[in-house]
């Protein structure tokens, strides 16, 4: 939501006035849906193609999607219920309705983009700003994604557009030289639920770090699907900022919170072609950094032959990308290229990655081993980052300290307040959490050697279990890389709550066998 300086209820050929009324429909999404009046809205130029602006008494404005009816009452607009209840205006009050239209700035920004030339950062701010508002036709915010694969996106194109992403959303601030650290990873190894672990463990420390994550498009189950098995993850900006007061931490869903709110959009023009440049993913990534006042920024980027990211020379232009644009948001980084060789941890899944991150908090005896191992890894790189540590051997300083929080339990509590803070129950147990109630073995199928454990299958097969749909489905691996094997060893187990899903991932795993035995 934005706020507009347009004097309302002026007389004008380009807008009409009307009173506002509840439909009572939920659309579910994050956009805005209003109902018009059908010849009242063609008469202003609003057909069922167009966004509208709705404009309140206080200049609070929206853009909504349109639809048009006969059976609703001129001089009146129906507004869904979850739409009305993000709008702040009454029933019955009145708004000013308009066509939404993209400033001419941004659509002439969006024709040098594709004939290749630079745009400054207030072009760029536009194209954004009218993204964001919902101003921008599909057709139009394609012609600016296809051009980043047409010509090469300049470093200052990539701090451009995480800045003109921050700054056109929801944005937080602290008082100048405190230390607000984050971490993100940019995925593609199933499990691997550091963020978990490490956010305890650096807000145990006094440190600030706020988390807000995404919900998963195509793994299993991201941070998002992971922290809402134990806790609740929808907040506003204040309830935040509660949050962030009493425990240094949170850990939220950003998708609610409007932070730089054009990247969603983008990723829904994106997704059906699934493709994302580079430079892209960096300014997505580093934008919600900007937006939650982030100064210390760690960044993981996990390289396998079966991860999202397949060559070290990928992963090393990743991190030069991250490096410049942290450095010209003023953030301080420490980007680290992790091995992502096979599953980290040995749960994939909502509820199997947390009862894992459960065990390690709780220093469980059946505790994955190299999930404990890579978190400790990271919250010691955050840790020299901010500067814990001072001298020699700063890594094994930090590392002691972070393992020091942990095995005490600090990390543990601290985790326990952060759950009470949310909503949850901060006395669940790692047993005691529930998984699917079907469930089916596979097994070796000879003697010998783990000597693959592709990734993208393991994704496919938890995904034909209803992940990340459903929490408790998913997959629980019994073996790990180069673990010796016999015929009938079980490899690992599936867990649904539907017999067919079970079926289906029988049948993928029959094609694209999640292990390779040698």
């Amino acid at each position: 939501m934005t706020r507009s300086s347009t004097k309302l209820f002026t007389s004008s050929d380009n807008f009409f006035s009307a009173k506002a009324i509840l439909r009572p429909i939920v659309d579910g999404g994050n956009h805005y849906n209003v109902v018009l009046n059908e010849f009242q809205a063609l008469g202003f130029g609003i057909t069922a193609e167009d966004l509208a602006s709705l404009t309140n008494a206080a200049g609070d404005t929206i853009t909504a999607n349109v639809l048009l009816s006969d059976e609703v009452s001129p001089g009146t607009v129906e507004i869904y219920q979850d739409t009305f209840e993000r709008f702040p205006v009454k029933e019955g009050e009145t708004v000013s309705i308009q066509i939404a239209q993209a400033s001419s700035l941004a659509n002439d920004a969006i024709r040098k983009k594709m004939k290749g030339e630079n745009i400054s950062y207030d072009e760029m701010f536009a194209i954004i700003k009218d993204i964001s508002e919902g101003k921008l036709s599909e057709i139009m915010m394609t012609y600016y994604v296809a051009s980043s694969f047409f010509f090469p996106t300049t470093d200052e194109e990539m701090c451009q557009t995480a800045k003109a992403m921050a700054e056109t959303g929801v944005t937080f601030h602290y008082p100048k030289g405190e230390i607000v650290a984050d971490k993100h990873c940019i995925g593609g190894v199933p499990g691997n639920e550091t963020t978990m672990i490490l956010i305890p463990i650096i807000a145990s420390l006094g440190i600030k770090i706020p988390k807000n994550f995404s919900k998963s498009i195509t793994s299993p189950a991201a941070t998002g699907e992971c922290v809402n098995v134990l806790m609740d993850i929808n907040f506003n900006k204040q309830g935040i900022e509660k949050l962030i007061k009493e425990n240094n931490c949170c850990l939220v869903w950003g998708g609610g919170l409007d932070l730089a709110p054009a990247d969603d959009k983008l990723i829904k023009v994106q997704y059906p072609l699934a493709m994302q440049s580079r430079a892209k993913v960096v300014s997505s990534i580093m934008a919600k950094k900007y937006a939650m006042w982030v100064t210390h920024s760690l960044i993981d980027i996990p390289v396998g032959p079966t991860a999202k990211v397949t060559s070290m020379m990928e992963a090393v232009d990743r991190k030069k990308k991250f490096e410049y644009v942290g450095k010209q948001l003023w953030m301080k980084m420490s980007v680290q290229i992790t091995p992502a060789m096979e599953v980290i941890g040995n749960g994939v899944g909502a509820v199997l990655q947390v009862r894992e991150v459960l065990r390690v908090l709780q220093q469980h005896p059946s505790r994955p081993q190299d999930l404990e191992t890579k978190a400790l890894f990271l919250a010691a790189k955050l840790i020299e980052l901010v500067g814990l540590v001072k001298g020699v051997n700063k890594h094994k300083k930090a590392l002691a300290l972070a393992k020091e929080q942990l095995t005490s339990g600090k990390a543990r509590a601290m985790m326990q307040k952060i759950i009470t803070a949310q909503h949850g129950n901060p006395n669940i147990d790692s047993e005691h959490l529930k998984l699917g109630t079907h469930t089916f073995d596979v097994v070796a199928q000879q003697d010998g050697k783990v000597q693959v454990i592709d990734l993208h299958n393991v994704n496919q097969i938890a995904r034909r279990l209803w992940c990340p749909t459903i929490d408790e489905a998913g997959m629980y691996l019994h073996k790990k890389l180069q673990d010796s094997v016999k015929k009938g060893d079980i490899l690992y187990t599936m867990y649904s709550n539907d017999a067919t899903k079970i079926t289906l991932a029988k049948e993928l795993e029959a094609i694209k066998p999640a292990f390779q035995i040698a």
